[in-house]
């Protein structure tokens, strides 16, 4: 079996999107470095979604996490709110995790493997080009260090910086 092909593809999205919400469940270091991993998770959650999308519905656990995640952006890591949304999103994670597998599996069963493959190198190549894409409605204006900087927006332009390149 390759591990690039999209149903490999989105399983490692899926044990990295585990190891991370573990990581924010069993450690309780500074604020500073809690935000940090929260922000992590954003960022792979949103490549994993617009890798996923095209292919499989996200089903009910993610339904409202793009919202959960902006609300998340602007709370500083202190603030009592910051560890509800982030319990909130981790559950959402958790729970999509339980109901993808069996869709990714179904995936395999249902498409040839020459397109599976020809489908993960898509999303590979995409995650590589939107490492160094700036969003095009801001490229002009924003300095290229700030464009995938945390915060307010944060989750927007990870977003286009993936599907620009699609």
């Amino acid at each position: 079996m390759s591990t690039d092909d999209l149903a490999s593809v989105l399983t490692e999205d899926h044990l990295v999107l585990s190891r991370i919400c573990t990581e924010l469940e069993t450690d309780h270091t500074s604020p500073e470095n809690r935000r940090e991993v929260a922000d992590h998770l954003i960022a792979q959650l949103v490549r994993h979604e617009v890798a996923e999308e095209p292919h499989l519905p996200l089903g009910p656990a993610l339904c409202g996490v793009d919202d959960l995640m902006r609300r998340l952006e602007g709370l500083g890591p202190q603030e009592a709110r910051f560890e509800r949304l982030l319990a909130t999103l981790i559950h959402a994670v958790r729970q999509h995790l339980r109901e993808a597998g069996p869709a990714v599996t179904g995936l395999r069963n249902r498409c040839p493997a020459d397109r599976l493959k020809e489908l993960g190198q898509e999303v590979l190549k995409a995650r590589q080009a939107a490492d160094s894409l700036p969003h095009p409605a801001i490229a002009d204006r924003t300095p290229p260090d700030a464009l995938l900087r945390t915060g307010p927006g944060f989750v927007d332009r990870v977003r286009a910086a993936l599907t620009a390149v699609r």
